[in-house]
């Protein structure tokens, strides 16, 4: 089921395939076979001379440069990589491709007399640079009593694409989402009227590629003095194609993403008593994020011939497709969709400048004064604000759900945010044996937030008859939409809101363990932890909203009050409090000197939680082990578990309202549970031979509860129960937005997730100056995401025509007309979302590395490696449930390289 998207006409209009040549191992790729035979005849150019010689010794000694030692070393040389299937994965995964790198460099620079010198060491290393997705430069320069400094360059090349990460937005050929009856007339649907399906079949329409580029650079003055200064700089700067959608409409976004932060700091470390250091730093953080969205030109059809240029949702919301009462197909010509089609975008921008300032003050202290008491205390302030500039959400098309033609929002919006830790430590030594510690921490944060957004937008009159090109209605005043000939109409309407918000949290933990070590091969220690969480937030709303026909009087429009004067919604300054109890244990054992056993646990228990899913009780275990056989022999093993329940839900809406009904007790308690095992061993019999292997078993798994809108018509098998109308904030009830058509039902989500993981590393040097490498890892991914019932336990089941439209569109296979415009379905699919992948998630992973070194003369090696790697998921779904195909695929790469050391 491998796909290879080649000659795709979406991929290539959208630009969302790298477009990197890749050849063969056996190509005629002839830059990279002059490259090769380059590398090939220098070292054994080299070997001739070396031999000549006599000498043997590979290590290179260095050199004498003024009054330095200087000792270098680069690697340089050529990847090959070809691919095959999807490559939008392998992309994800790995994204190597062909062409020469710069695979490493170091420098290292040591003075013959350190007191002429203006530096003691100095020491430069790189790797990656060329086209690899990770390039890396490190600078350390150090002068003993003057100076420290340390820079630190990375690049990372991010490139994502999930097809699991914006469903339902994946779309199976098969699962159209096409019209209801409109005016009488039926519109039926197949997957060859959906030019997008196979793209999206394959591929996820949320894709990131971005470069991320990276600054650390630190300096220490006076390191070993009584008082010394540091200062530092960082830069993180991540610029790419970002791909979204829009979720009433459903159409594809692209923007060109901008992200910047810049970290100043300064600090002081003064020694004002033996043993003991007092700290001061002051931050400085600057963010800015640019972002501006665009409905993506690779999504563009004609409406009708020489109509305006529109935009295809991924769905296809209510449209009506007739032509005297037949159904006919949306796409009319290539690239030309019905005129009759009322859905599309002509056009769609969304536009900000997010800036945060962040100043944090910070000081610290670290003490042993006291012969038998250690002292750690630190405090931390910082107040900021974050702003939205320049904020402008643009629409012109038609959202059905609310028949709005047009729209524009702008405004602006900014938030405060506040917060301040503590932490104290104290460990007194009652004797060689025995010690007791407590450590308190308190942190206090508060976020303030405040928007005002106007919103003008437009709602067609448009009769059954008109399509979206021929609106009906008085030209609306809507800023930057209007398009000769294709204005939007209907009725215009205003609306301004202004939002606040508050949210903080106040926390305090104390800890406090007993301290036990009788001897160098055990020790042990018992503690307990309270901690005390406070939680608050507040919501108010106040929205104008007033409506004006062509005569000036005052006309409602859909999703607006029904009168000019102000509507206000708000909650009171809410509190959550939770109290946590946790009891600790660990212990250390040593029974010979070889062999050494760690472990310790975290029991926790809680009267209350913030969310449904976090744990009132939760229980931690930990233990691992390491065991040295003899000189060239080790094993090591460790377990982890972490066992989560939370079965609250009750005062969901006040004292005694219960979230879910009292008849649905497979609906109570969220439960989680995560594992994981190691085993591994480290065996190197002789100089010549060397193997590491291990293995890791992960097991996670949870169930959810949760209330979940379904239309009422769909549920397969017995009518569900319904949720109690309740409500946690006394404004907003939680059937909120709920049709006559659909139920609130109680459902659970079950997830589980086992994971195997396996690696081998062999290293044989059979003679001198020849190092052989073979590696092999594998992952093993088993699974299910399902959808339960909350009264029956039982896989969530819906109902729908043969294209996986829930309900069944009439006239579609599967389908039972009860009425003019009313349908039902009869195939079952695992619901909520027929083309929601669901069922197994198995996937395979493999990479086989091998490689070989020949050390050629003094300095001089010449490398060779090659990389397989095979990507594979198993579907374990009926064909018309299958929502994302299998996104497999297989790669070889190779690389030649000298590494020269002088």
């Amino acid at each position: 089921m491998a796909n290879t998207n080649q000659g795709s006409p979406r991929l290539l209009l959208s630009g969302r395939g790298r477009t990197q040549g890749s050849c063969s191992m056996y190509s005629k790729c002839w830059k990279a076979k002059a490259v090769i035979a380059l590398m090939l005849l220098v070292p054994f150019t080299a070997m001739g001379q070396n031999a000549a010689s006599g000498e043997d010794d590979n290590a290179a000694p260095g050199q004498v440069w003024h009054n330095y030692v200087v000792r270098q070393s680069i690697e340089f040389g050529e990847r090959i990589a070809k691919t095959s299937g999807n490559s939008q994965m392998y992309e994800t995964l790995v994204d190597l491709h062909s062409g020469p790198r710069l695979l490493g460099q170091e420098l290292w620079m040591q003075p013959l007399n350190r007191d002429k010198s203006k530096f003691d060491n100095l020491y430069l290393n790189s790797f990656g640079f060329g086209g690899d997705p990770d390039d890396m430069a490190r600078l350390r320069i150090e002068k003993a009593k003057w100076y420290n400094f340390v820079g630190l360059y990375r690049r990372d090349k991010n490139y994502f694409d999930d097809n699991l990460f914006a469903n339902p937005l994946t779309l199976n050929p098969g699962i159209t989402n096409c019209s209801t009856v409109i005016g009488g007339a039926v519109s039926s649907c197949t997957a060859a009227f959906n030019p997008q399906s196979a793209y999206y079949y394959t591929n996820s329409p949320h894709l990131q590629e971005a470069t991320r580029n990276m600054g650390d650079f630190n300096l220490t003055l006076f390191p070993n003095s009584m008082v010394n200064v540091r200062l530092g700089f960082a830069r993180n700067n991540n610029a790419g194609t970002v791909d979204s959608s829009l979720e009433d409409v459903n159409i594809d976004l692209t923007q060109q993403m901008l992200s910047r932060s810049d970290r100043w700091s300064f600090g002081v470390d003064v020694h004002p008593l033996p043993r003991t250091t007092v700290s001061f730093d002051q931050f400085i953080e600057h963010d800015k994020l640019d972002t501006a969205y665009i409905n993506n030109p690779a999504d563009a059809y004609t409406l009708g011939v020489g109509g305006p240029s529109v935009s295809i949702p991924l769905y296809y919301p209510p449209c009506a497709v007739t032509t005297e009462g037949l159904p006919q197909p949306y796409i009319t010509a290539p690239g030309v969709l019905n005129p009759h089609c009322n859905t599309g975008v002509f056009s769609y921008s969304r536009s900000d400048n997010l800036r945060t300032f962040l100043p944090t003050s910070q000081l610290a202290l670290s003490s042993n004064y006291f012969r038998n008491l250690d002292v750690t205390a630190s405090g931390t302030y910082s107040s900021g604000n974050s702003k939205v500039l320049n904020y402008n959400d643009a629409f012109h098309g038609l959202v059905s759900r609310t028949n709005e033609t047009a729209y524009q929002v702008t405004g602006p919006a900014q938030t405060q945010r506040v917060s301040g830790n503590a932490d104290l430590g104290l460990t007194y030594h009652i004797n060689k044996s025995w010690s007791i510690s407590d450590k308190f921490r308190w942190l206090d944060w508060r976020n303030s937030g405040a928007a005002n957004y106007s919103t003008i937008g437009c709602y067609s009159n448009a009769a059954a008859s008109e399509t979206l090109s021929t609106p009906t209605g008085g030209t609306c005043n809507v800023p930057g939409i209007t398009t000769t000939g294709f204005a939007p109409a209907g009725l215009t309407a205003l609306s301004v809101a202004g939002y606040n918000t508050l949210e903080g949290e106040r926390t305090y933990f104390n800890t406090a363990t007993l301290n036990w070590a009788p001897s160098r091969r055990f020790s042990s220690y018992i503690g307990y932890r309270y901690g005390r969480r406070e939680e608050k937030d507040s919501y108010l709303s106040n929205t104008f909203n007033t409506n004006t026909a062509a005569d000036g009087t005052f006309v409602p429009a859909p999703n607006t009050v029904a009168s000019p004067n102000p509507a206000t919604a708000s909650n009171p300054i809410g509190i959550n409090k939770i109290n946590q109890n946790i009891g600790l244990l660990g212990v250390v054992v040593r029974p010979t000197e070889n062999w050494r056993v760690n472990a310790d646990a975290e029991l926790l228990t809680a009267d209350n939680t913030f969310t449904q899913a976090a744990p009132r009780h939760e229980q931690r275990v930990r233990a691992s082990t390491v065991y040295k056989l003899n000189r060239w022999a080790s094993i090591n093993g460790s377990a982890h578990f972490v066992e989560s329940l939370n079965n609250w839900a009750e005062n969901f809406g006040g004292p005694g309202v219960n979230l879910f009904p009292i008849v649905d007790p497979k609906a109570y308690g969220t439960k989680s549970h995560n594992r994981y095992y190691t085993a591994g061993a480290s065996l190197e019999p002789s100089p010549k031979f060397g193997l590491d292997f291990g293995w890791t078993y992960m097991d996670q798994g949870f169930k959810i509860p949760a209330c979940m809108v379904v239309t009422a018509t769909v549920v397969a098998g017995s009518a569900p129960v319904v949720c109690p109308t309740t409500t946690n904030q006394t404004t907003v009830p939680a059937t909120f937005n709920i049709t006559a058509s659909q139920n609130n039902i109680p459902v659970t989500q079950d997830y589980q997730e086992n994971t195997s993981t396996g690696y081998l590393l062999l290293t044989y040097k059979p003679v001198h100056r020849v190092i052989l490498h073979l590696g092999y890892d594998i992952t093993s991914t088993t699974g299910n995401d399902n959808w339960l019932r909350g009264d029956t336990g039982l896989p969530l089941q819906v109902l729908g025509d043969q294209y996986g439209n829930a309900p069944g569109i009439p006239g579609n296979p599967g389908t039972t007309v009860t009425g003019a415009k009313t349908s039902a379905g009869t195939i079952p699919f695992l619901g909520p979302f027929p083309n929601q992948p669901l069922g197994g998630q198995d996937m395979y992973w493999h990479r086989l590395t091998s490689g070989f070194e020949v050390m050629v003369a003094k300095g001089v090696s010449f490398k060779g490696s090659y990389g397989y790697y095979n990507y594979s998921e198993n579907q374990n779904l009926p064909a018309n449930q299958v929502a994302a195909l299998a996104r497999n695929f297989h790669a070889n790469t190779g690389t030649m390289s000298i590494h020269y050391s002088f």
